[in-house]
C-alpha cells in the first residue's frame, strides 16, 4: 500500500478518517501494517501489501461467491490482456476517456482491467475485490504506482465520495442485491462523475437460462478443479461454433450473412468471441458454471437504477444480444 491511498479512504462503519499504524515499509510501500479509524477505533490490517476491509461476518456472507472466483481468477490470471473487450464493455466510454481521471474498478477481479485504465492516462485507479484473487490483482499492477488495489465488499465500501470515473463489470449480476451494490457505487461519484455498468441481459439469454442454469445449480457447489477440468468439454463445442461463425463472417460474397448471423440462438455472441483464444473461451463457460447467484435484467429494470440514482446522460445499449451496458453522469441536479 502506497501512503497517498489514504486520501482516498475512510472506515466503511462510520466514515471516519484512517491513519497508519505499525508500518513495515518497503521502499514507499507499506507491507504489512494497521489503519486505525479515528472515529470508531476500528482497525483493519495491511497484509502483504494490501487493506484488508472485510470481516468475518461479511466473507462468511460471500462465502462460495468468493471462493469460486477466487479459484478462477487465480486460475485464468492473464486472461483478461486484450482491452479491446475491456473497451466493448463500457461502451461508448473511449480509452481517451480516462486522461486524468480518478477510477474506481469495482470487483476488479485479476486487476487487469484497472493496468488499462492506467495506460490510458488515469491518474489515480482505485481496485477492489472481494476474492483472495486480489492477490493476483496485486501482482498483476504492482508496476504501476498509480494502481492502487485493496480488498472490500460492494456493500462496505472504504472509498470516499471523490471519484470521477467508477466501472463495474459482470459483478452486480453475482450479487444477492444487485439494486443495493449499484447505487452504493453511484455513491462514490464526485458531481459531474461518470458510471459504467455491464450486467446480463434477460433478452436474448433464453437457451442459456433454459439450459446452462440448471447445470449451474450444480456445478456451482461441486469441486472447483473437477469442474475446471469438465468445462473443456463445453468449451471445446463453444470454440468450434465461433469457427463457424467466424467462417460465415469471412465469406465476402454473401450479403445475407449479418441478418444470418443474428438470426441463430446466440449468433452474434459467437461471432464477437470468435476474436478470442480457446483459453479466454474457456474461461467464460468456467465462470458461467461456478456463479452460486446469476441475474438476468431486463433493459427496463437496468434503465430504473439509473434513473432511481437520478443519473442523467443515461445510456443504456445491448451487448451481443445478450447483455446490458449502462452509462450515466451525475450531476448537481442528480443531488
Amino acid at each position: 500500500m502506497r501512503e497517498r491511498l489514504l486520501d482516498y479512504l475512510l472506515c466503511p462503519r462510520c466514515s471516519g478518517e484512517l491513519t497508519i499504524k505499525k508500518a513495515d515499509q518497503i521502499k514507499d510501500e507499506i507491507r504489512e501494517g494497521t489503519l486505525l479509524c479515528h472515529g470508531c477505533q476500528a482497525i483493519y490490517p495491511i497484509i502483504n501489501y494490501i487493506p484488508r476491509f472485510l470481516s468475518k461476518a461479511q466473507l462468511g456472507h460471500f462465502q462460495q461467491t468468493w471462493r469460486n472466483f477466487g479459484f478462477s481468477w487465480r486460475r485464468f490470471a492473464r486472461i483478461y490482456s486484450d482491452p479491446r473487450d475491456f473497451l466493448d464493455w463500457i461502451k461508448p466510454v473511449s480509452s481517451d476517456f480516462f486522461q486524468g481521471k480518478l477510477v474506481v474498478d469495482a470487483g476488479c477481479g485479476p486487476g487487469l482491467h484497472a493496468l488499462f485504465a492506467a495506460q490510458f492516462g488515469a491518474k489515480e485507479v482505485i481496485a477492489f475485490d472481494l476474492s483472495p484473487a486480489i492477490e493476483v490483482a496485486f501482482n498483476n499492477v504492482r508496476r504501476w504506482p498509480q494502481v492502487h488495489v485493496l480488498q472490500a465488499d460492494i456493500y462496505h465500501l472504504p472509498l470516499k465520495a471523490m471519484f470521477d470515473y467508477v466501472y463495474c463489470i459482470g459483478v452486480l449480476q453475482h450479487l444477492p442485491d444487485p439494486e443495493l451494490g449499484f447505487l452504493n457505487l453511484v455513491r462514490l461519484l464526485k458531481e459531474n462523475g461518470c458510471l459504467s455498468i455491464w450486467v446480463y441481459g434477460y433478452e436474448g439469454t433464453g437457451l442459456v437460462r433454459s439450459i446452462i442454469d440448471p447445470i449451474r445449480r450444480l456445478t456451482s457447489k461441486m469441486p472447483l478443479f473437477l469442474v475446471y477440468l469438465t468445462s473443456y468439454w463445453p468449451t471445446a463445442i463453444v470454440y468450434l461454433l465461433t469457427r463457424a461463425a467466424h467462417w460465415i463472417q469471412a465469406r465476402k460474397s454473401s450479403p445475407f450473412k449479418e441478418s444470418f448471423i443474428r438470426s441463430l440462438p446466440l449468433g452474434e455472441y459467437l461471432a464477437y468471441m470468435a476474436q478470442f483464444n480457446f483459453s479466454y473461451i474457456h474461461n467464460s463457460v468456467f465462470d458461467q458454471l461456478i456463479a452460486p447467484i446469476t441475474w438476468y435484467f431486463r433493459k427496463d429494470e437496468v434503465e430504473a437504477w439509473f434513473k432511481k440514482a437520478g443519473l442523467a446522460e443515461v445510456n443504456i445499449s445491448s451487448r451481443n444480444q445478450m447483455s446490458w451496458r449502462g452509462f450515466g453522469r451525475l450531476t448537481l441536479d442528480s443531488n
